[in-house]
């Protein structure tokens, strides 16, 4: 009988390997990840080599943590800067360097027993009275207004009074004051005088000379 020839297999002349290496790579659910622009495999963003084809990773991505936490201080500055900005268009006075602006404060601080004498040796005529500080501030009296009334109530003369040495008013104390008017050019007996605080600095500030 005739014997056929033996088959030889198709790959007998291949190699084959006798350990076979597996790359795995586990990934945390809140870890930040990317795709290998080469094997397109998901790697960590963070990566520099890719774990299955070995190629180095851009640069960009090692740094982009890095962005994100500066792109959130950035934005912490400017709402912080945008809160200065509101409180100190709500509250001025705060950064005023002299201090309390007294134009608000006016009707904190009230005169009264007011009463109008005359230097007989002079002819010039002195106010004296009282100022009480009914707020919760300290203002400095710097200078006062006098409005002399007709007995109708008409508007007769102004006078402004400058305080030779400025006084300080605590909250809730009074303070008596005198101080000269000049000649007035009115002898009538009817006039009646309306005195307020002119002008009064912060009284928390120190001293500035004029």
């Amino acid at each position: 009988m005739n014997q056929r020839p033996a088959l030889t297999p198709p790959f007998s002349n291949c190699t084959i390997p006798t350990r076979l290496t597996l790359v795995f790579q586990s990934v945390a659910p809140n870890q930040d990840i990317k795709v290998c622009p080469l094997c397109a495999e998901t790697i960590k963003a963070a990566a520099k080599v890719c774990p299955f084809c070995r190629t180095p990773q851009p640069g960009f991505a090692r740094w982009r943590q890095y962005l994100v936490l500066i792109l959130s201080v950035l934005t912490m500055l400017a709402v912080l800067v945008v809160l200065c900005l509101a409180y100190a268009w709500l509250f001025p006075d705060v950064f005023r360097s002299e201090g309390l602006s007294f134009a608000s404060h006016r009707a904190d601080l009230i005169v009264m027993r007011t009463s109008l004498e005359r230097d007989a040796t002079k002819g010039e005529f002195w106010l004296s009275g009282y100022v009480t500080n009914a707020g919760g501030y300290p203002w400095r009296v710097k200078e006062l207004e006098v409005r002399f009334l007709s007995r109708e109530g008409n508007l007769v003369d102004v006078r402004r009074a400058e305080v030779s040495e400025s006084f300080l008013i605590q909250p809730q104390q009074e303070q008596a004051f005198r101080v000269g008017l000049g000649r007035l050019i009115f002898t009538n007996s009817g006039i009646a005088e309306r005195v307020r605080v002119q002008t009064a600095t912060d009284g928390n500030r120190p001293i500035v000379p004029d």
